[in-house]
């Protein structure tokens, strides 16, 4: 300490007495900045360089590089020491003297500058300007060899930020990237480092198997290092994986550890703001698992106020204090706990500057902060614990409201959120995240009567994923012919790279050469849409509709025809059903044991021929009981009823009325299934000209290539020979021309498109895929280019209404990808239908086409007239009720048939021999 006090001395001397005296040379300088950078702590640096800077200028000095190093010291220095506003502004003029045209700057010490601008421009919240700050660091640091040791020590700092804003994928790629290069440099330290970042993205992602394997290989790794502030990150790490596998006991042994690691680096060191955040974050980690997992909330108590000792920095400090919060709530003390989440909130959202809400931060104020992770769950958490409070106070209605108030501010921040995720896998685990919120949120409704509220609660729950889908493709109908192609090319590209790295062994050369291009892609997509963002008002305006359609527009396009519509909502305690017709809404809460115990039993004998013989008494008991819990409560006595499912579809029209006989529901009820009511307003029906040439285009490939390992499809072709009679302009194709390339060109130009072929799915991870005669489509594969124009889809294949249920988003089949691109009506199945009765069940339904039925209506009397003229076994629901009708019910116009043709050709001829006829009798009678 003597000896850096008296350096110190001599510094500052020598700058006090070169400022008095003669200016020394710069080399002199230089040397001097070199030793204080080595030598000195942040405050003591501080007040050097700012003597320096002046000393500089007096003296005249000519290079700009020198002055740039200066400006980068005071601006690290004043970071390091909180003062950010000043750390930004220092770091900028170092930034802007090495990027300026003088011979005598570095723009490569920018690439050091930028590094620094990243982390105080997060620190600053300004997330936006930090990804900006570090991705510029990279395109510097990357084009000279003395600086790509920077490299993956801007990737990991990226990778944090987006683990921190819940983009996880994001976060695995730019970790993974950020781990190669310092492999290939031979940083032991920042391979590790990288590794960290993936290992809390996997654990985040609830891939914990993943995490473990990846941990196993880092924890050979750190064995190298001795560097105690690395030892307790990855620690950290290992903790978590514990308690994500409910070994509690063991977590907080090991966060302990993590904790004495973090220590010991704070005693050889006089100020490191990092590992200080770590110990906070460790004794609050601590602190959750007794809050979340043990229940013993004194002890939660105690660590979450160890937590707060080790920062001061806002951020942190409100996610503790929004645990104290939820301790209180916890032991019933729910007016503690709310002031404690107001004050939690205004740090984070610092919304006693911008103002306030019902003493919530504004919308406003939320689409600018980065902090939308740390906010929402606060803002949720005091929901909660309001909702909670007025339930413990017999439901006190003000409180009730002002939960509500607070779920909807929720919901505002899942949509700033969802815009700003990119990637499925991060998607679908925020819809999984947000999903508890949302059951909440209608559990209030229910409490305060208001079904309105309600049905905003259960559209932003369900399909969101599909209507962001849907907005896009709208989008792109606003751009110019060139960023159409432009777009499309990025899209193509990253397909193509997509399909080229599965196809790469993991960790191989070409794997990581191919990944690192899909990941620059990926940015260069993002940057060009954020362009189009600015420049092309519409395109933000279709691609960023989230708004939920009023009652009106619901009863105006929906239902104009005297329909209802009944939502269903399936959490974790509570099952609800929303009814909406022309003149009244109802929300109802159904016992959620009597509905998974019925729904169970009725799946189990659903799809299953024999055990639906064998079983038929317990069929019609589960079918009937459903029937009392699910619809009949609403009191539709008959009719047409849309059913918008929570997962997975379930057949009501083979319900039954009786629980003794065969009453089936289709015999009174017209039923038609959607992904939420949003997606029939955003579907709609085109007129089509009268002699349109492109009404009707159909495939049976009837046999399939050996590799595909399918069975033929015997009668298939017959079946769409026989369907196609009902259409004038039409084309078929069977047999080896019925390949995947033949309907990758016909599927956007038919009114009406009809498959007899094989398909697979189910409820797992296995993709669906739809079978050709020379190979296969995945739902993955879809064309997403632009809208189609075809009105209906028949999908006479097995199960093209199954897969994988993704909890808060629906059930990704190949029915619900043929909607994603903008095909409003799909005949789908649920099961491994038959193929003799799913070929006749598709005439008859055709038959009732020509009669310009409804859709809904059209299925419902094919099936009536199947079950008029069908043998008892194939009464059974099993034969007839597997194929349902998803989306837009409006009748389809098949236009003039070949039968119609014929007709008119005949009555024409006749009519012709008629007029000569009575012609030639006139000219007799005149004669």
């Amino acid at each position: 300490m003597k000896s850096r006090l008296l350096l110190v001395f001599i510094f500052n001397l020598l700058v006090r007495i070169e400022a008095k005296a003669q200016c020394v040379p710069i080399n002199v300088l230089y040397d001097n900045l070199e030793k204080a950078n080595d030598d000195l702590g942040d405050r003591e640096l501080l007040f050097f360089c700012i003597d320096l800077q002046k000393n500089f200028l007096k003296c005249s000095y000519k290079n700009d590089s020198i002055q740039a190093k200066i400006l980068h010291l005071i601006g690290r220095s004043y970071w390091q020491l909180d003062s950010l506003a000043l750390g930004e502004k220092y770091t900028l003029q170092a930034i802007k003297i090495n990027l300026s045209k003088s011979n005598t700057a570095s723009p490569k010490n920018a690439s050091n500058s930028y590094l620094n601008l990243g982390n105080i421009e997060r620190s600053l919240n300004n997330s936006d300007k930090s990804v900006q700050a570090f991705q510029n660091g990279i395109q510097i640091a990357q084009n000279y060899s003395d600086k790509i040791y920077l490299l993956p020590m801007i990737y990991q700092r990226l990778a944090n930020l987006y683990y921190d804003s819940g983009n996880y994928q994001k976060c695995l790629s730019y970790a993974e990237i950020g781990e190669s290069i310092a492999k290939n440099q031979g940083s032991v330290i920042q391979q590790v480092n990288n590794r960290v970042e993936r290992i809390q993205a996997l654990n985040a992602l609830n891939n914990v198997k993943g995490a473990f394997e990846l941990l196993k290989e880092t924890n050979a790794m750190v064995g190298q290092l001795s560097d105690h502030k690395t030892r307790g990150f990855v620690l950290t790490q290992v903790a978590d994986l514990y308690a994500s596998k409910n070994s509690f006991t063991k977590a907080i042994e090991v966060y302990g550890q993590a904790l004495t690691e973090f220590k010991e680096h704070l005693k050889n060191v006089k100020t490191d703001s990092y590992a200080l955040f770590n110990c906070a974050a460790v004794t609050n980690n601590i602190g959750n698992i007794y809050l979340e997992e043990l229940k013993d909330y004194s002890k939660a108590l105690f660590f979450f106020s160890e937590s707060l000792k080790y920062v001061n920095q806002d951020l942190a400090r409100s996610r503790i204090l929004g645990n104290i919060a939820e301790s209180y709530s916890k032991q019933g003390n729910y007016e503690l706990a709310v002031k404690i989440y107001e004050e939690a909130l205004s740090r984070v959202a610092q919304s006693n500057v911008l103002g306030k809400e019902d003493n919530n931060p504004s919308a406003k104020l939320i689409r600018i902060s980065p902090n939308k992770l740390y906010l929402l769950t606060l803002i949720r958490d005091k929901a909660n614990t309001l909702l909670d409070y007025a339930k413990h106070n017999s439901n006190n209605i003000p409180t009730l409201k002002n939960a509500l108030k607070t779920y909807m501010l929720a919901d505002t921040m899942i949509d700033f959120m969802r815009w700003e995720h990119t990637g499925n896998v991060t998607k679908l685990f925020w819809r999984d995240k947000t999903r508890a919120m949302y059951e909440h949120a209608i559990e209030t409704c229910n409490l305060l009567n208001d079904p309105v509220t309600a049905f905003y609660f259960f559209e932003k729950s369900r399909a969101v994923m599909l209507n962001d889908q849907l907005n896009e493709l709208g989008a792109n109908q606003q751009l110019s012919q060139q960023d159409a192609e432009r777009e499309r090319s990025l899209r193509q590209r990253i397909s193509d790279l997509q399909n080229k790295l599965g196809e790469s062994k993991p960790e191989s050369k070409q794997y990581i050469s191919l990944r690192n291009d899909l990941f620059h892609v990926q940015e260069e997509q993002q940057i060009f849409v954020k362009q189009l963002e600015k420049a092309n008002p519409q395109y933000y305006a279709y691609k960023y509709d989230n708004r939920v359609a009023t009652l009106k527009e619901i009863r105006a396009k929906v239902i104009p025809d005297g329909q209802a519509l009944i939502s269903y909502f399936v959490g974790d305690s509570a099952v609800y059903g929303l009814n909406v017709t022309a003149n009244k809404i109802s929300l109802r809460k159904i016992n959620i044991a009597d509905y998974k115990r019925y729904t169970q039993e009725f799946q189990r004998l659903l799809g299953n021929r024999e055990n639906q013989n064998k079983e038929f008494g317990n069929y019609l008991t589960a079918s009937n009981r459903l029937y009392e819990l699910l619809l009949k409560p609403f009191g539709i006595k008959s009719g047409r009823v849309i059913i918008s499912p929570d997962g997975n579809f379930m057949p009501f029209e083979s319900l039954s009325f009786s629980s003794s006989k065969p009453e089936f529901l289709v015999k009174k009820y017209a039923f038609s299934y959607t992904y939420s009511a949003g997606f029939l307003t955003k579907t709609f029906r085109s007129k089509s000209d009268f002699l349109n040439t492109k009404m009707f285009f159909g495939m049976a490939p009837g046999t399939f290539s050996p590799k595909l390992v399918q069975a033929s499809l015997p009668g298939s072709e017959l079946a769409l020979e026989t369907i196609n009679k009902h259409f004038l302009f039409s084309k078929i194709v069977t047999g080896a021309d019925a390949s995947r390339k033949t309907f990758l060109t016909e599927l956007s130009d038919h009114r009406i498109i009809q498959l007899l072929t094989h398909a697979s799915a189910d409820s797992s991870e296995v993709e669906p895929t739809l079978y050709f005669a020379d190979s296969t489509l995945k739902l993955s594969e879809l064309p997403t280019s632009g809208l189609s124009k075809t009105q209906l889809l028949v999908l006479s294949a097995c199960r093209t209404g199954v897969g994988k249920n993704q909890k808060g988003e629906g059930v990704f089949s190949l029915a619900r990808g043929f909607a994603g691109i903008g095909i409003p009506s799909t005949l789908t199945t649920l099961w491994s239908v038959e193929n003799k009765s799913i070929y006749e069940l598709t005439e008859l339904f055709y038959n009732q086409l020509d009669n310009g039925l409804p859709l809904d209506v059209a299925l419902q009397q094919a099936q009536i007239e199947w079950l008029q003229t069908a043998s008892k076994s194939d009464q059974l629901p099993y034969a007839w009720a597997g194929m349902v009708l998803v989306g837009n019910t409006e009748p389809v116009e098949t236009g003039i048939s070949k039968g119609g043709i014929y007709v008119i050709l005949t009555t024409t001829a006749f009519a012709l021999l008629l007029a000569g006829f009575l012609f030639r009798r006139k000219m007799a009678a005149h004669r």
